[in-house]
């Protein structure tokens, strides 16, 4: 009896020892996640933190466990692809996934926002399971349909054959007392892409038209600006890709009565198209075979010129958790006119911005362009009168153009931004 006993009781502290690593470990669980939602504009924050209310989100990446960043990119019938980049940090930082989720054109922002939840909500499972929420989930698996079969090839049906179409057009009309202004504003664009082929034809145009009453009589602005742009691009590959492109402009404040251009383009890409959505470096040529005519007699006493022109141009593109950054670089230069050399007639420019996090709630955002002007072959040769100058409506000669813009952010306090208040949320009229 006492063996017995005795046996029992190694038996049940033997037991014992052998759960209470799982047991401590189980206690150790940290209730739920703090999720940094990285997702800019694309994202219903508000929608997300209703739908998805058993996680913590907070403000900042670091000292998260879970660094969500979302990525979108347009699809060729007009989408959306969405990619979920899943990052543990921490205890969890060996854990990492990626999903994709692709909305239509015809969905409503409600549907989208819907999907993308979904999706995100799905991702985030592997994470929860190590808090204390993953020990009350459940799963349910529908019954498929004796009908379907899942193994079965999904043939698309598309009546349109992958064709999308758009069409926009809006105005306005304002009034004071010495002063009117009428604005006209259109949009067009068909678009059809496949894995093979790009082709996408867009064209936009401009009418502005002031009326100023002074003393000394009254005063007409006009000004007027469109532009067509079409192009047929050919996959080659990962990373080669080549087409044609022409461009077609009118503007006033250029002194262009019609500008047409047709291109025979090339581009490589260092890393995979299929890698777009967070690191792109591009390197892309293309000669123009240019015909201009102008509305006034130019500086080069030309009313209507036709040339050659090359352009060379490398831009990146990095999304990462530490932010993002972009740069270009463009090299541009007229050949000829086919009766004499304007190898002198270029373009340099170069630019960038980047959004950098620092530290927990810090951020800066450095941005610049700088181009070196040499190709104003369009510069009207009778001197812009003032008037037009301030109005915009005509373009002054000039060597350089830069632009830089700095700034940067800190938040600080609660890292928590669980609570969804839209009182007073609804803005007025202007």
């Amino acid at each position: 009896m006492k063996t017995n006993f005795f046996s029992q009781l190694l038996l049940v502290l033997a037991i014992s020892m052998a759960f209470a690593p799982s047991a401590m470990a189980q206690e150790d669980k940290p209730e739920t996640l703090d999720v940094f939602l990285d997702c800019e504009r694309s994202c219903d924050f508000d929608y997300i933190r209703r739908e998805i209310p058993y996680i913590n989100y907070v403000r900042d990446r670091v000292g998260s466990d879970v660094h969500l960043l979302v990525t979108r990119r347009r699809t060729g019938s007009g989408g959306n692809e969405y990619e979920l980049q899943y990052r543990g940090q921490d205890d969890l930082s060996a854990m990492v996934d990626t999903l994709v989720y692709v909305s239509g054109s015809t969905e409503t922002d409600n549907e989208r926002r819907a999907g993308l939840t979904n999706a995100m909500a799905r991702g985030l499972v592997p994470f929860l399971m190590m808090t204390k929420i993953g020990d009350r989930f459940t799963v349910s698996v529908p019954v498929l349909e004796e009908s379907s079969d899942p193994l079965e090839e999904q043939v698309i049906h598309d009546p349109w054959n992958f064709w999308v179409f758009n069409v926009s057009v809006s105005g306005d009309y304002e009034a004071e007392d010495t002063q009117t202004s009428t604005q006209i504003r259109t949009r067009l664009s068909a678009d059809r892409v496949t894995e093979d082929w790009k082709f996408g034809l867009s064209g936009w145009f401009n009418y502005r038209e002031n009326t100023f009453e002074f003393s000394d009589g009254t005063f007409n602005s006009l000004n007027r600006d469109g532009s067509v742009f079409g192009q047929l691009i050919k996959s080659l590959g990962p990373h080669w890709s080549a087409g044609m492109m022409t461009f077609f402009n009118t503007s006033s404040r250029s002194n262009t009565d019609l500008s047409g251009s047709f291109s025979p383009t090339v581009e490589y890409s260092f890393f995979p198209y299929s890698e777009s959505s967070t690191r792109e470096l591009r390197a892309r040529y293309e000669v123009n075979l240019r015909n201009n005519k102008y509305e006034e007699l130019t500086v080069y006493n030309e009313t209507q010129q036709t040339l050659i022109q090359h352009q060379l141009q490398l831009s990146a593109n990095f999304r990462q958790p530490w932010g993002n950054a972009r740069a270009r670089v463009s090299i541009e230069s007229y050949v000829t006119d086919f009766e004499e050399s304007l190898f002198d007639l270029y373009n340099i420019g170069i630019g960038g911005d980047l959004n950098f996090r620092v530290a927990r709630g810090l951020s800066i955002n450095l941005g610049a362009e700088m181009s070196s002007v040499h190709d104003q072959i369009w510069l009207a040769a009778e001197t812009a009168n003032d008037e037009d100058v301030l109005l915009g409506n005509k373009r002054l000669p000039t060597d350089f153009e830069y632009e830089l813009e700095f700034g940067f952010s800190y938040r600080f306090g609660s890292i928590y931004n669980n609570v969804v208040n839209p009182r007073f949320g609804f803005g007025g009229f202007r």
